[in-house]
């Protein structure tokens, strides 16, 4: 059995589920988010860019136009925004993740994106992936040494039940702290599966919140009381509200694994809960 991940291999037991990739599972590296930590700074002006590259390739479009979002008339503003999106879309190219781009006009973009699949899968999710998983482990690795905590990081965690071939979960991001988990999702698409997620949190979640199930999304206009009682955390908001509900977890006495393990999960999922369109 991984080592790292004997604690959480053990509670997954509990719950009738196991790793299914177990041997290809490693801790996330903590120190190698320079691009993600570039979108996350920018995301205002880099997160409106990615999802445009994100639509034009879900819509066959190539190339894909795309214009900076900037109606002021200070010229000193609009050539920092272009500046920015230049050396970004540059970064781009260089990873071969587009092959070309050229500034038609002020402020408007005709880009080249790459034929790979692979590749195209960076602006599908996998940069939303990689600036959350930045945000998540940077938080969680502050708080931990301001109190003096171990914490632990899994990514792409696939889950199969007990007895079953068929895969039932993927999880994108695992942080363990002391004996609690948090489990996160990260969507960038245009809808969130609410009814899957609801299977997943029954299957995950205990009464005494041990154990969070935690939404991560780009967009800013999903209501979050479809997610209570857990939380729907958004880019904009992520290291507030992450940072929040870690002092809370940790603001009183510690249960001890005896504790964690008699603990009760939920099994009751509101039947409203439907795919939401942001």
């Amino acid at each position: 059995m991984n080592k790292l991940l004997k604690s959480f291999s053990s509670f997954l037991e509990d719950r009738g589920l196991v790793i299914a990739n177990e041997d290809a599972i490693s801790q996330v590296p903590r120190d190698n988010y320079s691009f993600a930590k570039t979108i996350f700074k920018h995301r205002e002006v880099l997160g409106p860019l990615l999802c445009k590259l994100a639509t034009g390739i879900k819509e066959g479009d190539n190339p894909i136009t795309y214009t900076i979002s900037y109606k002021g008339g200070m010229v000193i503003v609009r050539q920092f925004l272009q500046e920015l999106v230049n050396r970004f879309l540059v970064n781009l190219k260089k990873k071969d993740l587009i092959s070309e781009w050229q500034l038609k006009s002020d402020c408007q973009y005709e880009i080249l994106v790459s034929e790979d699949e692979d590749k195209r899968r960076f602006f599908r999710s996998e940069w939303a992936e990689q600036v959350f998983r930045y945000v998540i482990t940077k938080t969680v690795q502050t708080f931990c040494k301001s109190r003096n905590l171990s914490s632990k990081a899994f990514q792409n965690v696939e889950l199969k039940q007990k007895g079953e071939d068929k895969l039932f979960t993927e999880l994108d991001l695992v942080e363990q702290i002391g004996n609690r988990f948090y489990i996160f999702e990260v969507k960038s698409g245009p809808y969130i599966n609410i009814m899957q997620w609801a299977k997943r949190e029954n299957s995950l979640v205990d009464r005494n919140g041990f154990v969070r199930n935690i939404v991560c999304t780009i967009y800013d206009n999903i209501p979050e009381r479809i997610f209570e009682p857990q939380l729907l955390l958004k880019l904009n908001n992520i290291e507030t509200e992450l940072s929040k509900m870690l002092k809370s977890d940790f603001c009183g006495k510690q249960l001890n694994s005896t504790d964690r393990a008699s603990s009760q999960f939920h099994v009751s999922v509101r039947d409203d809960r439907k795919e939401q369109q942001p």
